[in-house]
Formats: C-alpha cells, structure tokens, sequence
C-alpha cells in the first residue's frame, strides 16, 4: 500500500502548504476563475497557484473545467470530496477567531472570512 496510513497524515498531505487552505476558503462559495483566484489569493505567483490546484486536482478535492473559448477561460470548484472540508474550514476559522479575540494586541478584520459566513463557521 502506498500514501499514508494514518488519517491526521492522510489530511494533511491534501489541505498542508502555505496556499491550500486559501485556495479552499475561495473555493467554498462556488466555481472561481484561475485569474480572479490569483488576484485573492495575495502574494501566491501564477506558478504556485498551478501547481497547487493540479495538487488539489490529482488529490480529487478540485475540478478543473476548461472551456475551448478565445480567450481561453479556465474555472476551478471543490468537488464532493472537496466540499466535505468545510468541517475542518469552520473549525480552523473557529480557533482562529478564539485565537484573535483572546490575544489583546490583535483584532478581527479579515474580509475574506466572509466567504465562510453561508456555512455558518
């Protein structure tokens, strides 16, 4: 058998990096644009987002669907495997939020939580 055999190593081998858990927070309100994905996802380079996304792709967490249009456009969406971490989503959030307002120097403004607000995280 290949891959790890133990769950905790089994997730975090799929949702693990710097990038995966932005580019899944993205994701969760539906289908996103290569180039809109890039722009809210600051400081993640063209390159890394690829290679992150075919990752994420091989893995079965996210559809690639590329349509045969000039220009060419490409659309990314969590598939059913993906959309079964919004569990882990809401938790991560719910620690980060406990984590924020127990720590005095720091404040809540993240904008791009929003995303989680229709799963009620």
């Amino acid at each position: 058998m290949s891959g790890p055999q133990c769950p905790i190593m089994a997730t975090l081998s799929m949702i693990s990096g710097k990038w995966k858990l932005l580019i899944l927070r993205e994701l969760l309100n539906g289908v996103v644009r290569f180039n809109e994905m890039q722009r809210l996802i600051p400081g993640i380079s063209a390159k890394v987002l690829t290679q992150q996304l075919r990752e994420m792709e091989e893995d079965g967490l996210v559809e690639r669907v590329a349509y045969e249009e000039v220009p060419p456009r490409v659309e990314y969406k969590l598939t059913e495997v993906g959309a079964s971490t919004i569990s882990i989503m809401k938790e991560i959030r719910r620690w980060g939020l406990f984590y924020l307002l127990n720590d005095k120097k720091r404040s809540v403004q993240c904008a791009r939580c929003k995303h989680c607000e229709p799963y009620n995280c």
